[in-house]
């Protein structure tokens, strides 16, 4: 319908038609004003399965079938391999029972049923473990990526027992894990010392006091964007770079060309963007886990160059200008 007879239709209307016509008109422009408006929607390729190939990121399609190879001669494949887990936990079965075999969702559902399935005593005991270091700075287990023979046995096994089967009861809660941390005897402890347990336990495995804990890097960061006022407590959505970005042959990140005034920089440091290869200075100083390795353990240091870091990094400088005005 052309606009002429658009308008001559409506001419013919009622009154209250034609101003409920003009209204819901009126109306959608308003919406495509504020649409034109909104940033290009970003992909989330973690989140889909099908999409238009772009540079190196493509759909993963039909996985390959993998078979044994006899003493590693891949001109001799030997048996097919189908998807499973391993046999030596017995809370569920091995082998994957999949309707259709070679489809990625099936596969990668049916390992995670496995691995999160309410018998398999490792999970739960591992994420109650990795909660309880962080809260207190070492685990009940302090090798919390080995559970093995490799790895510390539990100061507290009884406890640990204790707290996976509540954790599991309770759906899986981690608000409710942090909560019942949070609120126990062990962790309303004071930091004082006392000579006398020190003598029998220094490194307090036992939990006579709280333990004595420094900020991470990420915190020390959102600290001083807290104290200055400059803090972003917008949540979830897209990172952001601390880094200028030069796309010459080889891209380049350019840390040093960060201006520390983009309001944008200014969220929560575990939105930031990572550059697995480069990492971010000023967090690699401050002792920031190597974002290219499975740190389980973060080191704890304490060296000149922090300080230095702290007084001179133009970041922490533009943050003291903010808090002394």
């Amino acid at each position: 319908m052309t606009q002429k007879r658009r308008e001559a239709a409506i001419a013919t209307l009622p009154d209250v038609s034609r101003e409920y016509i003009t209204s819901t008109a009126d109306d959608l422009e308003k919406k495509r004003e504020e649409l034109s408006v909104l940033p290009d929607p970003k992909w989330v390729y973690s989140a889909a399965s099908e999409f238009k190939k772009q540079g190196n990121f493509s759909p993963c399609g039909e996985p390959r079938t993998i078979h044994l190879l006899p003493r590693g001669d891949i001109g001799r494949p030997g048996k097919e391999v189908v998807p499973a887990a391993l046999r030596v936990l017995h809370h569920q079965p091995a082998v994957f029972d999949l309707d259709k075999p070679n489809d990625e969702g099936q596969r990668r559902a049916a390992l995670a049923n496995w691995i999160s399935h309410p018998e398999n005593a490792f999970f739960w005991r591992s994420i109650v473990n990795r909660v309880w270091h962080y809260h207190f700075g070492k685990g009940l287990v302090d090798t919390p990526n080995d559970f093995g023979k490799m790895g510390s046995e539990p100061t507290h096994p009884e406890l640990l027992d204790w707290l996976a089967v509540a954790f599991r009861e309770n759906g899986g809660s981690l608000k409710w894990l942090h909560k019942l941390i949070v609120t126990s005897a062990a962790y309303r402890q004071v930091s004082t010392g006392n000579e006398n347990n020190a003598k029998i336990d220094a490194g307090n495995r036992y939990l006579w006091r709280m333990n004595r804990m420094r900020l991470d890097a990420e915190s020390v960061r959102d600290a001083i964007l807290c104290v200055s006022g400059k803090m972003d407590f917008t949540m979830g959505g897209p990172g952001y770079d601390l880094f200028g970005f030069i796309d010459d042959h080889s891209p380049h990140y350019l840390y040093r060309e960060l201006d520390v005034d983009n309001p944008k920089t200014h969220r929560r440091t575990i939105y930031r963007f990572i550059v697995r290869s480069v990492p971010d200075p000023l967090m690699e100083c401050l002792d920031c886990a190597d974002p290219s390795q499975n740190v389980p353990v973060r080191n704890q240091t304490l060296t000149p160059l922090q300080s230095l870091a702290l007084l001179n990094n133009p970041f922490t400088v533009r943050m003291s200008e903010h808090l002394a005005a």
